[in-house]
């Protein structure tokens, strides 16, 4: 029978090179050191181990609130322990057998954790949805990602310790300052291959990818299907990269700057790489923007 429940993946980041470093035995000692502090937290916060994972554990809770303070606390050992962690959380129906859970939940649980840096924790919008008013704070809305079997993507968020007053609060901002102007609308004009394409107001939301459905396609080789996508969202224009190569910001003549599964203000004028940094305007995979205020 299924039953709902928080499902979280936690791996100990780059133990690879943590080996390589300090060497197999005092690396081996630092992690199972790590991973036994990590199951009496999960226990702590009334969820349970269902199985090691090499450097890691999947862990299952009953409510999306025990879930996420169990990762905060996670999250506040790192620094005792000299470890980073990666932590991923989907909400959703299992199956739960003698010694393991099955069911889509638990491949939605593992790609989340897959993509999440070191020192980062990201949940889905399913378990967002779940956590309490104070924990729903936390979560700050990142991007969307592809899921194996997934038709359209799932929105991520990176849950923090502290209170997000803004959803895109600690985004690097990109760009060239412009002097300031009364203006009634505020556009992001794209170009690429010849073809033009704004976002303001009133065409809010664009999608960049090598996609046919893209709304700006763009088709090298280098660039995901579905790379990117441009917000305007309180009056300031937000790119989010959802690609594995990353998305390449120059602004005037400064050097690149890669955003990867991040999100970024864009002001001024410069060239985007979707995959691969822009050389000049007229690469497969560069997009030249323009902010005009009118």
């Amino acid at each position: 029978m299924e039953k709902p429940l928080a499902l979280l993946f936690v791996d100990i980041a780059d133990s690879t090179q943590l080996y390589e470093r300090i060497g197999n035995l005092p690396a081996a000692t630092l992690t199972q050191a790590m991973l036994a502090h990590l199951r009496r937290i999960i226990e702590t916060y009334g969820g349970t181990v269902i199985k090691s994972l090499g450097d890691g554990l999947l862990a299952a809770f009953p409510t999306a609130d025990d879930s996420g303070r169990a990762a905060l606390a996670m999250s506040a050992a790192e620094a005792d322990h000299g470890l980073q962690l990666r932590v991923g959380i989907h909400f959703g129906p299992v199956i739960q057998g003698a010694e393991d859970v099955y069911g889509d939940a638990c491949n939605v649980a593992a790609r989340v954790e897959a993509i999440a840096r070191p020192g980062e924790i990201l949940v889905t919008d399913a378990l967002a949805d779940q956590l309490s008013p104070p924990l729903r704070r936390k979560a700050k809305p990142l991007s969307n990602v592809a899921v194996k079997g997934k038709a359209a993507p799932i929105r991520v968020h990176r849950l923090q310790p502290g209170e997000q007053e803004d959803e895109h609060l600690g985004s690097t901002t990109v760009g060239v300052s412009m002097p300031h102007q009364e203006q009634d609308v505020a556009t992001l004009r794209l170009s690429h291959n010849g073809f033009d394409v704004a976002v303001n107001r009133f065409m809010p939301r664009l999608t960049i990818g090598r996609e046919e459905t893209s709304g700006l396609r763009v088709a090298a080789r280098q660039t995901s299907r579905q790379h990117a996508s441009l917000e305007f969202s309180r009056e300031s224009f937000i790119l989010t990269d959802h690609s594995s190569n990353g998305t390449f910001i120059r602004a005037g003549n400064s050097r690149p700057v890669r955003l990867l599964r991040d999100s970024t203000r864009l002001v001024g004028s410069g060239l985007l790489g979707f995959g691969a940094e822009p050389e000049d305007e007229g690469q497969a995979h560069v997009v030249a923007f323009r902010s005009d205020r009118k």
